[in-house]
């Protein structure tokens, strides 16, 4: 399987961004090179403003085009007013489309290695 690029990522991000739903954080890809362990893993990591929470995409190794999301523990209880909560429906919501289209870009990633093979 080849390995995901710091630079395919931070294209697929912009390609989402621009085609798709705006997200209201800047999804950052991390660069997991230095990581021989990490063949074919990717990791995205979104800030959610609302809540303050990281949010961590990341493509599992073994072969998977999918990608899951990992919401970090919150150490505190949040208050938010109705407002609040819709803009983090809509945080949400658009990490989850995220997650689809880079499923989709790693499934069309795949496929065109193989034919390439």
């Amino acid at each position: 399987m080849p390995r995901l690029t710091i630079d395919e990522l931070e294209g697929w991000i912009t390609d989402f961004r621009s085609e798709s739903m705006h997200l209201p954080a800047a999804p950052h890809a991390i660069d997991m090179s230095w990581d021989q362990a990490t063949i074919d893993t990717a990791l995205i990591v979104v800030h959610l403003e609302t809540s303050g929470t990281e949010v961590y995409l990341q493509r599992e190794i073994g072969g998977s085009p999918e990608w899951t999301v990992t919401f970090e523990r919150r150490e505190n209880d949040a208050r938010v007013s109705a407002e609040q909560v819709l803009t983090l429906a809509a945080e949400v919501s658009a990490i989850g489309h995220l997650c689809s289209y880079l499923t989709l870009k790693t499934s069309e990633h795949l496929q065109r290695h193989a034919a390439a093979q």
